[in-house]
């Protein structure tokens, strides 16, 4: 299960216009924001729940942490977490619809850098986000990636996918859709991920849900 944890989280840690993708985006809450994110994982063997705050005190920076705890078959239960933090270098514009991230955090002691691009055209928004990270466990550096889209059927319902992974082994892919319960503040999603030639662990739905608080840090 290690290995999955760090495939799915070290790839991108969750986002506000992100989730439920995995493959991070350009993008941050509110001057003075916050908003809370949680999802189940389940495979065949293992049930993993995330909880997932983060918030804007200033500066343009989205301070984000998450924690997660799994159960693997008759293994007990074992807790994952990380910590990152979230800027623009360029912020999208109407005449100019795209814009520029990057993340810098931590997991296991492991650090991460990406560097998301989100742009929209029309209905659909785009995010590449190519990424590094240092896996002090294999004492090894990775090379991260994702590419996603988002496709919005009317205001209140998208349909996505992605795909993701690290160096040259096989990638994750990612299908499904996201439900605005209230329209910029309560969102339900629903998807599910594998890879070719996937195990157990790694052929699983998640269902998430996004929660925008707004300024609530005044």
């Amino acid at each position: 299960m290690r290995a999955a944890a760090w495939a799915l989280l070290v790839v991108a840690g969750p986002a506000f216009a992100g989730r439920p993708l995995t493959t991070e985006d350009a993008a941050v809450v509110d001057e003075q924001a916050c908003q809370l994110e949680a999802w189940i994982d389940r495979s065949r063997n293992t049930t993993t729940g995330w909880f997932v705050p983060a918030c804007n005190f200033g500066g343009g920076i989205q301070w984000q942490v998450g924690g997660a705890r799994y159960r693997e078959g008759g293994a007990g239960n074992s807790s994952e977490a990380y910590a990152q933090a979230k800027g623009l270098l360029r912020e999208a514009r109407d005449d100019s619809p795209w814009s520029v991230g990057v993340v810098l955090g931590v997991m296991r002691e492991s650090p991460y850098a990406l560097l998301p691009v989100t742009f929209t055209s029309g209905d659909f928004t785009w995010h590449v986000q190519p990424g590094w990270a240092r896996d002090r466990e294999r004492r090894r550096n990775t090379t991260q990636w994702g590419v996603a889209g988002e496709f919005a059927a009317n205001p209140c319902f998208s349909l996505v996918a992605e795909a993701f992974g690290e160096n040259s082994e096989r990638p994750f892919v990612r299908a499904g859709a996201r439900w605005s319960v209230v329209r910029d503040r309560l969102d339900l999603d629903f998807t599910l991920v594998t890879r070719s030639g996937a195990t157990r662990e790694e052929r699983f739905a998640s269902l998430g849900i996004t929660w925008y608080l707004g300024k609530i840090l005044r």
